[in-house]
């Protein structure tokens, strides 16, 4: 009853705004931001950015994740973590990158050398 009194003593502009952001979906229905092409994906900056919290100094060493430098694990199985993540351990891209982005991020990781200096 209280609700039904106050949105009836609010101005027409005022109701038209509240009913035009309860419309509008929340952040969680929000699909993830897509990541640029291909040629636009900037790796180095990928791992500073987003995979450096856990695979420490651009991937080169452990952190709260595995060191990627001279990892034993091959392409197909780094791809299906990459997408899939681990549960509990690393989220899952899979729908943030596309598959020549996820290869992009492969080749990174295959190419990763001991940081000089």
């Amino acid at each position: 009853m209280r609700l039904a009194r106050t949105i009836t003593t609010l101005s027409t502009p005022t109701l038209a705004v509240l009913l035009t952001i309860s419309a509008l979906p929340s952040r969680a229905q929000q699909p993830p931001p897509s990541a640029p092409d291909s040629e636009q994906l900037d790796v180095g900056q990928l791992f500073a950015t987003t995979c450096g919290w856990c695979h420490s100094a651009g991937g080169r060493a452990a952190g709260k994740g595995p060191q990627l430098m001279d990892t034993k694990r091959d392409d197909d199985f780094l791809r299906i973590r990459i997408k899939n993540g681990k549960e509990g351990a690393m989220p899952a891209f899979g729908a943030v990158f596309n598959d020549a982005q996820i290869d992009e991020i492969i080749k990174y990781i295959r190419a990763l050398k001991p940081s000089e200096g």
